[in-house]
């Protein structure tokens, strides 16, 4: 796969300290309150296995997998693929994505979690992309607004590649 090109837009050590600042900004939301996290599968795995040690009354963590894009481009279904086997009643849950765009996933799996029984959900998402909302949803917690670029590394993926760059890059096929 030659015909693509990556453009670096957010390193290594941005994201580092963007952690940081997030991670103070959440243990001061919940500081007198427990939570739950849930990390959605597979692209925010690096996200959260670099946040989760910064967090203070995170009772444990679980992952939940939906599925929404085929290639670059969002199918507008979402798929739950994993579900958490935490058990989630009347418990407030810190959900950590990747990317929130257009707000489709992010809907359905708070909508999932709500018939779970969570008493509140919240969302920490690194990163933002509003432009592309569909779904009126916020993220509770931001690292980084970014423009409508279709963007790997740091666990984001085009066709399953490129989760392993260590910096947020602008994607592009070539003609």
């Amino acid at each position: 796969m030659e015909n693509y090109e990556l453009k670096e837009i957010i390193g290594e050590k941005q994201i580092k300290e963007k952690i940081l600042v997030l991670s103070e900004k959440i243990n001061s939301f919940f500081q007198n309150s427990s939570f739950i996290a849930i990390g959605v599968l597979k692209g925010a795995l690096f996200f959260m296995a670099d946040l989760i040690p910064h967090l203070r009354n995170c009772e444990t963590y679980d992952f939940i997998q939906a599925k929404s894009y085929e290639g670059s481009e969002s199918t507008g279904s979402i798929k739950i693929l994993k579900e958490p086997s935490t058990l989630l009643e009347n418990k407030n849950v810190l959900v950590i994505e990747d990317i929130l765009d257009t707000g489709i996933t992010a809907t359905a799996i708070k909508d999932y979690l709500l018939k779970k029984g969570a008493k509140n959900i919240y969302f920490c998402a690194l990163l933002d992309k509003p432009s592309r909302r569909i779904k009126q949803i916020v993220p509770d917690f931001c690292g980084f607004v970014i423009d409508n670029y279709f963007v790997v590394g740091y666990g984001l993926d085009y066709e399953e590649k490129f989760r392993e760059k260590r910096g947020i890059y602008i994607f592009k096929l070539k003609d």
